[in-house]
């Protein structure tokens, strides 16, 4: 299994508008943050988590080639606004693209996203989908995706626990609380990427200090943290957390 964290940053992105502070004006890649995504290839099929608005860019810049499969976490803009994107893979590969979430997240998309369904567009034109409401594991060839419902504030969403080549990796880049049946799925991971917005406390998000608290708890072999805003400068973040938590950067490639 390999994965590549396409965004690691907060809704705003990084370097954020009108910012001059330390980290928004640093010339260092690390420091550079769009808005979260992630690329997941295993058992042969290309996943991607999420659709920000930097989508393009971001597939561009990082190679990604092909897409069997998308999984959206929540319908907030920072995390499907570059959907439309979707349509070059499904325009190239000659099919359509299976796409899953929650039932709130897929009404959503075809409210948000209503010109997609529309027979009267050309095949290139738009998006070719096929919105697929999940409750429950999916299988994407031999990988299997599994819902993992979380709180973002008051909203429940998902994560998703993605299984392949004997490996476990588990993906929840924006959540506040994580519910004891969803724990019990984040046993014997290989891997876990978790919301750690910033220092101080969020109403929706994680701090960094309760992910590092959480994902000591959940114990994957290798822990992460994501969505991180302008408040963290990279080197100091990771020179912080030491070797328990890695800070990825936009770009970083991890084989299992």
């Amino acid at each position: 299994m390999k994965f590549t964290f396409l965004g690691t940053g907060t809704s705003h992105g990084i370097p954020m508008i009108g910012c001059s502070c330390e980290v928004c004006t640093s010339t260092d890649v690390k420091n550079k943050r769009w808005r979260c995504s992630l690329y997941v290839v295993t058992e042969g099929q290309h996943l991607v988590f999420d659709t920000p608005p930097d989508f393009r860019e971001q597939v561009l810049r990082f190679g990604v080639e092909r897409v069997d499969a998308v999984f959206l976490t929540h319908p907030h803009a920072d995390h499907i606004f570059g959907f439309d994107d979707v349509r070059r893979f499904s325009t190239l590969q000659e099919q359509h693209i299976p796409v899953y979430g929650s039932p709130e997240t897929i009404r959503m998309m075809r409210t948000k996203f209503e010109y997609v369904d529309r027979s009267s567009y050309g095949f290139e034109s738009v998006p070719r989908v096929c919105f697929s409401e999940q409750t429950k594991p999916v299988s994407i060839g031999n990988a299997t995706i599994t819902p993992l419902p979380v709180w973002h504030g008051k909203e429940m969403i998902y994560g998703f626990l993605i299984e392949g080549d004997g490996k476990r990796l588990g993906y929840i880049p924006d959540c506040n609380s994580i519910p004891d049946k969803t724990l019990q799925c984040l046993k014997n991971l290989d891997a876990m990427i978790l919301d750690g917005l910033r220092p101080q406390e969020h109403p929706t998000h994680f701090s960094i200090d309760k992910a590092v608290e959480m994902l000591g708890r959940i114990g994957a072999r290798q822990s992460f943290i994501t969505h991180l805003t302008h408040n963290s400068e990279h080197h100091e973040l990771q020179a912080r957390l030491g070797d328990a938590v890695t800070v990825p950067w936009d770009g970083m490639r991890v084989e299992l």
